[in-house]
């Protein structure tokens, strides 16, 4: 057991730092552990050797893993070129492969051609779903007529195949590199199938993308160039035809000596991470109960404690200190995981003192009274290291945070209790059990109304749950204490984590309205200094997506500033916008910096009073002569996302901590603190700042939610937490006990209990309607929102179809012009389609970067214009 918990431990530093000497001490222990087992013939077990084997596989991986990084370290230009090596031999296979693909979609389509348009569209279909590769490579098949007019296709298009005589051509765009194969159809038409090859980094949507895929299965990138602009050197090879046409150059990027120790550290670290926990569950299993099962679980505790640290491991965001730190205990208040695996432990050795009944000395009830008296303050500090993230509180991370507090204040109350118990545990339920319940209930429902946004609670509040601790120290039968004490300590736990996470929400509100009026904020000023560096080394940008890719390569989009980018030409002239964000910047602002005459002293960062706050513009000289200006606010709520950053990035999934509003200027004075003040349930707060205009009033709110969904959360979350401290009570026993769960005589008590059949009576008659009927109601409300959606889709939709009906397609450069003032009007993005295929799109740069199909997707089509509906 030594050897193995060692191993565990040693593993769970290697994951924490990656030190290599960890490695090597948890392969040393899990070989000893291996050589212990084999040596002890007479007291070997079946679940003692597989333990052992799983401890030697753990120094196995570790080791591996520590050899992998050594190597990369010590000898990467020899490891480098085996690399490019084995991936160039790979690429000409993988290449064929994408041509016979290519080739088998034209195919596909032309004989697609020989069924009615219905029909075509469903055999196109089947062709595409065959697909090839794991994950299945982009790709999609068109079948054109004679005169060159899309006729049916499927699958994903980046864009619509020109009209060429080629039978294979690579077309390479500056986000998009994609392979087509041709076939003539019976009816003079073409039937085109593509592969996309490559995709940019901009690109949002490029897993199916042969290079990534390639460069998951072999550890080395592709980078492809037109024939003949490919730069000299032994890694790059040309791809001809045939006939002996180059198509295009590829070169075998390898990865950075950094990237690659990075991604051999993550592999291996997913393997460590899952041989850990195995050899833990092995070990847990084969330890004697008592005092082995505990030296298990405490080396479990430091592993659960240190190991998830790792981004490799999916508690990573459970123990991790950005959301939740306090110093009270070092490593163990660092994270809710380490207090709840703290909190844990101590639960465990409280239930063994509780069950073993310590006989009552004169020092018991001091020392339960002083942990009474000292529970409230514990968790209530604790609750202070809850830091709410500024993009919202989902439910899984207010739950840790509850559990976390809610284990911690039941360990301190157990521990009390079970000093009070005495040896012997009494058969009847004591009045001040229920009445403690009763009266926690009551100090939780206070306490929502006693919450203040200046100081929280009152320093009395805290006294007022003691009697609600002290009535679940008496004695009383083991599942009612259980209960009891779960049920005082989750409505504490719960009603500290709201008021902590509503705090948390006044801190971002107001940190949100303190950078606002003429507060400077010298990291946006940083950043566009280190972004013109950047930009400076790059060819000019000349769209929309050129401003995307430049901004996505910045550190403002790391930092998440709202940004607006354009390029200007070196009359001065706009060229390419990208709006991120709606800024206080007008075209005709940004217009005078780029012709001042300061341009053409060199890039420079202008500040510029602005509502809601100080905007920041870098005005750089590019290449080829053009001008760069990148727009900058502050980081508040006040300054939204536009629809094309929401579509780029999606909307936050969490609801958000607060909302945030600007009055109209007024003649009051500024005022440099935030003021807030409770109104029924919401927190409000009020400053005025001095902008632009005059003197504005910022108004801010904090959804306190209500006391009816505030206490069923709380009654949902109680309920939990019983299940939860029932949980580690089960658990506490096989590790002390080694209990098991004996199936015959739980039925056999199920069918001769009374109480029993009538509680399971009372459950189906009284619950499972209830639960029914809850389930109807949410899933109702879940209609009546989709429905309301989908009204709202075609309402705007008609509207958009009515205006579009009066558009002039005989001037195609005129329909994206009139199809972006649409979407003003209509305030929504409008992508036009036109016989299926893509005409006009209210955001050009989605066109660009590919998101935006350039045909119709097939069922839409068939069901509007084939099938009349």
């Amino acid at each position: 057991m030594i050897p193995g918990c060692l191993a565990g431990i040693a593993a769970a530093e290697w994951l924490h730092g990656g030190e290599a000497v960890w490695a090597w001490v948890g392969g040393g222990a899990g070989l000893a552990a291996a050589v212990l087992w084999f040596l002890t013939r007479r007291s070997r077990s079946l679940a003692q050797g597989l333990a052992s084997l799983a401890c030697l596989g753990l120094g196995s991986v570790l080791v591996s893993g520590a050899l992998a990084v050594r190597q990369i370290e010590c000898c990467w230009p020899a490891l480098r070129e085996r690399l490019v090596t084995r991936a160039s031999r790979q690429l000409a296979t993988t290449l064929a492969a994408a041509v016979t693909e290519a080739r088998r979609l034209a195919e596909r389509g032309a004989v697609a051609s020989l069924q009615p348009r219905l029909g075509a569209f469903d055999r196109l279909e089947e062709a595409v779903a065959r697909g090839w590769g794991r994950p299945h490579i982009e790709g999609g098949a068109v079948v054109f007529t004679a005169d060159g007019e899309p006729w049916a296709w499927a699958g994903r298009h980046r864009f619509v195949p020109a009209v060429d005589t080629s039978e294979l051509r690579a077309v390479i765009t500056p986000f998009y590199v994609s392979l087509e194969a041709r076939r003539q159809t019976q009816a003079g038409g073409t039937a085109v199938g593509t592969v996309l090859l490559d995709a940019a980094p901009a690109a949002p949507d490029r897993d199916r993308a042969l290079s990534s895929v390639f460069a998951r299965a072999h550890g080395a990138g592709l980078r492809f160039f037109p024939p003949r602009l490919a730069p000299a050197g032994l890694d790059v090879s040309d791809f001809t035809t045939p006939q002996g046409d180059t198509l295009f150059s590829v070169q075998v990027v390898p990865p950075k000596q950094g990237d690659a120790q990075l991604s051999t550290l993550t592999q291996f670290a997913g393997l460590a991470a899952a041989a850990l926990a195995a050899a833990l569950l092995l070990l847990l299993a084969a330890a004697p109960p008592g005092r082995w099962r505990w030296t298990v679980a405490l080396a479990g505790a430091w592993c659960l404690t240190r190991a998830p640290l790792s981004p490799a491991t999916s508690l990573a965001a459970f123990f991790s200190p950005a959301t939740f730190y306090r110093p009270l205990l070092g490593v163990f208040t660092s994270s809710a995981g380490s207090l709840t695996v703290l909190a844990a432990l101590m639960l465990f050795a409280a239930g063994v003192l509780w069950r073993r009944g310590l006989a009552r000395q004169w020092w018991s009830p001091v020392l339960a009274g002083a942990l009474v008296l000292v529970a409230p303050f514990v968790v209530r500090n604790l609750g202070r290291g809850i830091t709410p993230p500024a993009r919202g509180v989902s439910i899984a991370l207010w739950l840790s945070w509850e559990a976390a507090l809610a284990v911690a204040s039941m360990a301190l109350i157990l521990l009390a209790a079970a000093l009070v118990r005495g040896s012997a545990e009494p058969r009847r339920v004591p009045w001040p059990l229920p009445a403690a319940c009763g009266w926690a209930v009551l100090a939780a429902v206070a306490g929502l109304w006693l919450w203040e946004p200046n100081g929280a609670w009152p320093d009395w509040y805290t006294y007022v749950w003691l009697p609600a601790l002290a009535g679940v120290l008496v004695p009383a039968p083991r599942r009612w204490a259980v209960v009891a004490i779960a049920t005082v300590a989750g409505t504490a736990a719960a009603l500290v984590t709201w008021g902590a996470t509503v705090e948390g929400r006044l801190a971002l509100a107001d940190r949100d309205a303190r950078g606002l009026g003429g507060e400077s904020d010298p990291l946006a000023a940083a950043l566009l200094e280190r972004m013109d560096a950047g930009a400076a080394s790059l060819p000019a940008p000349r769209t929309a997506g050129d401003l995307y890719t430049l901004w996505l390569r910045s550190p403002l989009a790391v930092a998440d500033y709202p940004t607006v980018l354009s390029e200007w030409t070196p009359a001065g002239e706009p060229r390419a916008e990208l709006r991120l964000a709606s800024l206080d910047l007008a075209p005709a602002l940004v217009a005078a910096l780029v012709r001042s005459p300061a341009t053409r002293g060199g890039p420079r960062v202008e500040r510029v009073p602005a509502v809601p706050g100080v905007h920041y513009v870098l005005i750089a000289p590019v290449q080829g002569g053009g001008v760069l200006a990148v727009g900058v606010g502050p980081r508040s709520r006040l300054v939204p996302s536009s629809r094309l950053a929401r579509f780029l990035h999606g909307d936050p999934a969490a609801v958000p901590p607060y909302t945030i509003s600007l009055s109209l200027p007024s003649p009051a004075a500024a005022t440099a603190q935030v003021a807030w003040e409770r109104a029924g349930w919401a927190a409000r707060g009020e400053r005025r700042v001095d902008l632009p205009g005059g003197v504005r009033h910022v108004h801010l709110r904090v959804d306190l939610q209500g006391p009816w969904p505030l206490l069923v959360r709380g009654a949902l979350v109680v309920v939990v937490d019983v299940a939860l401290l029932a949980g580690c009570w089960l658990l506490g026993v096989v590790l002390a006990e080694g209990w098991r769960p004996q199936i015959t005589p739980i039925l056999s008590a199920v069918r001769s209990s009374y109480r029993l059949r009538l509680a399971a009576a009372l459950a189906g008659f009284f619950g499972l309607p209830v639960l029914a009927f809850a389930l109807w109601s949410f899933a109702r409300v879940s209609n009546e929102v989709r429905d309301d959606r989908d009204l709202l889709i075609r309402q705007t939709l008609k509207d958009a179809a009515g205006a579009a009906g009066a558009l002039s397609f005989e001037r195609p450069a005129a329909v994206p012009v009139a199809v972006a003032e649409l979407s003003t009007q209509l305030d929504a993005d409008l992508w036009l389609y036109r016989d299926g295929v893509l005409a006009g799109t209210s955001t050009p740069v989605l066109g660009e970067l590919g998101l935006v199909d350039p045909f119709l997707p097939p069922p839409a089509f068939e069901r509007l214009a084939l099938e009349d509906e």
